[in-house]
């Protein structure tokens, strides 16, 4: 018989003084705070204090700043997660969670899963929300349900994945990527230490960026770090599955990418091709907005079809950056928080 499944959180933080407080209240309505823990990666605001106030000796404040994977495993070890839990949830300080958490994620252990995968939401604000709660929904309901099935999930996504505390113990957390999230989830595929699982209950909210320049900031940061591992992981080779279901997703990218170009040799094609594309993509986003009963954003939807163009410009643009920085230890990268 399997022995009585125990979760713990792991927050990693860097000057997160403005948010903080709520995402660990958050918590509370679903665990115990006692098994709450953040790790304060060299944070030079006040982040560290707040999170003393709250948890009190559940809090490990990094001088140095080392990068956040770095840090979650400087976190795992000082307070020796691995040892006491058998899993391991990472939540990201700028998220909230609904307090059924825990109870849907513990409908999935009796299979002892790897790591199992929650549901990302966005909050309610204007045009980028908007976008946002679309592509959420979109690629929730199809992409992370199908790939589910097939047990190719390609990320699980660092604000809202449980992972089995042995597992953890088998991987690396050298952090030489943006997405360490990917790196993670990637190891436990190459690996075969386990099933990554998706639990469609089990959700969080997020912040979004609020700009179109972070908007930009945050995709780029998010397709270079797609690319690192797709390097670093040797992606490109079509001899396991998972790789294989991420080659068709980088396809579809680069159809989209030669799709444009044609706008420069044949611009009335690309025009009435993109005209078509754009009537499809407003339907999708109606109804998928419709059936995630995300009402307020659909007024936004004829607007989407310029995220996607941006997108696709991202993610070309982010693999020469990759290039670039394939080796390079890279720092935390984010985005101004709102209250």
């Amino acid at each position: 018989m399997a022995r009585k499944a125990t979760f713990c959180v792991v927050v990693p933080a860097y000057n997160e003084e403005v948010v903080i407080e709520k995402s660990l209240r958050s918590l509370f309505s679903a665990i115990n705070k006692k098994h709450v823990y953040v790790v304060s990666d060299g944070s030079t605001d006040n982040t560290s204090r707040i999170a003393r106030k709250i948890l009190g000796k559940n809090v490990l404040s990094l001088r140095k700043n080392v990068g956040k994977a770095k840090a979650i495993k400087k976190l795992l070890t000082r307070f020796k997660l691995t040892k006491r839990y058998q899993y391991v949830m990472f939540f990201d300080a700028d998220t909230t969670l609904n307090k059924e958490y825990f109870r849907e994620t513990k409908k999935l252990i009796n299979s002892e899963p790897a790591c199992i995968v929650g549901t990302v939401t966005s909050q309610r604000r204007r045009l980028i929300s908007a976008y946002r709660a679309f592509e959420y929904g979109f690629s929730h309901r199809f992409f992370k349900n199908a790939q589910n099935a097939m047990g190719t999930i390609t990320i699980a996504p660092g604000c809202t994945s449980t992972y089995r505390a042995d597992v953890l113990n088998q991987l690396s957390f050298d952090g030489g990527t943006l997405t360490e999230d990917f790196d993670l989830t990637l190891q436990i595929h190459h690996q075969k230490l386990g099933k990554v699982v998706y639990s469609r209950k089990s959700y969080v909210i997020t912040q979004d960026p609020i700009t179109f320049g972070d908007y930009w900031k945050q995709i780029m940061r998010w397709n270079t770090g797609y690319w690192q591992n797709f390097f670093s992981h040797r992606l490109f080779l079509p001899n396991k599955k998972v790789n294989l279901e991420i080659l068709l997703l980088t396809g579809d990218f680069f159809y989209w990418f030669a799709t444009v170009m044609l706008a420069i040799f044949k611009p009335l094609f690309f025009l009435k091709l993109y005209g078509t594309a754009l009537g499809i993509m407003l339907l999708l986003s109606i109804t998928v907005l419709a059936v995630e009963r995300r009402f307020w954003a659909i007024p936004y939807a004829p607007l989407f079809g310029v995220f996607h163009l941006i997108n696709v410009a991202s993610f070309i643009f982010s693999l020469f950056r990759a290039i670039i920085w394939h080796k390079k230890q890279l720092s935390w990268q984010k985005l101004p928080r709102y209250a």
